[in-house]
């Protein structure tokens, strides 16, 4: 009897998981397609030494470049993760934007990368490490300085 009733009772609540299920209407929202802004965009990680990823600011800065990272510092699933990002960009002394879809929209596998986008959308990319301007003269990139 005991058998019984558990059999019935799994067989309702799979008839009541399966009524919910098809009674639900999904749907697919339409794919959106990402605006990127015409620019020169530096993509780095927390990889990267602190020397190393000052110069990079500062390049930035010069050129008027966005310097982007994929994500927070630590383990993924880390409690403290945007504490400890906030104190070693403190360390350093830089600011970054995070933004991994960048990472992905550009297909960058290995940092640093400099992408450049251009008003017609044209896309330039070189990766390395090799300072700013040496990745935009050989892109032939020409930009006036941001700080003159």
């Amino acid at each position: 009897m005991k058998k019984m009733f558990k059999k019935t009772l799994f067989q309702i609540l799979a008839l009541m998981i399966l009524a919910t299920a098809t009674s639900c209407s999904i749907f697919a929202l339409p794919k959106q397609e990402i605006q990127i802004e015409p620019g020169i965009y530096v993509l780095v990680s927390f990889a990267i030494n602190d020397e190393s990823l000052r110069s990079y600011f500062n390049e930035a800065n010069h050129y008027g470049a966005k310097l982007i990272m994929r994500g927070l510092v630590g383990e993924k699933f880390g409690r403290n993760r945007f504490a400890e990002t906030k104190t070693k960009l403190e360390k350093v002394g830089i600011n970054i934007d995070i933004n991994p879809n960048l990472f992905k929209q550009f297909g960058i596998k290995q940092v640093p990368a400099v992408v450049v986008v251009n008003t017609d959308k044209t896309i330039k990319k070189i990766s390395g490490h090799i300072t700013l301007k040496k990745a935009l003269e050989i892109m032939e990139v020409k930009v006036s300085n941001k700080s003159t």
